[in-house]
C-alpha cells in the first residue's frame, strides 16, 4: 500500500468537498506513475503532469512545511522539463504563495532558471 493511513489522514480533508478522489484513486495514480507524492513529516502534496505544467491537485498538513515543499516541487518540476507549477486549491493559498497569479481557483507559477 502506497497510501498509508497517516498519509490518507492528512489528505482526506482536502478531498472534501472540492475534490472527488478516493483513496483507491490515489493508490492507482501513484502506482501507475500518473501521480507523484511529496511528503514531509506532517504534510503531503500530490502532483500530476498537465501539459507542460506540474499540477498540485491535493495537499494537506502543516502550512510552513507545505510552503517549504512548494520549493521542492518547483525544483522537481524544473528538473523534469515542466515550464510551470499549478496549484488547484482554496483561494486562501494565493495569500501565502508568492509569484502565482489567480486563474479562477487555479494558481499558476512560471518557472525560471534558478528561481522558485
Amino acid at each position: 500500500m502506497i497510501v498509508s493511513d497517516e498519509v490518507w489522514a492528512i489528505l482526506a480533508p482536502s478531498t472534501e468537498p472540492y475534490e472527488d478522489i478516493s483513496r483507491d484513486d490515489l493508490e492507482s495514480g501513484l502506482s501507475s506513475g500518473q501521480f507523484v507524492m511529496f511528503k514531509s513529516e506532517r504534510s503531503v502534496a500530490i502532483t500530476c503532469s498537465y501539459g507542460s505544467a506540474l499540477r498540485v491537485g491535493l495537499a494537506g498538513g502543516d502550512l510552513d512545511e507545505l510552503l517549504d515543499m512548494e520549493k521542492t516541487i518547483c525544483s522537481y518540476a524544473r528538473e523534469n522539463g515542466f515550464t510551470s507549477v499549478e496549484i488547484i486549491g482554496r483561494p486562501g493559498w494565493e495569500r501565502v504563495l508568492q509569484g502565482y497569479n489567480r486563474i479562477a481557483v487555479l494558481l499558476k507559477k512560471e518557472l525560471r532558471n534558478g528561481l522558485h
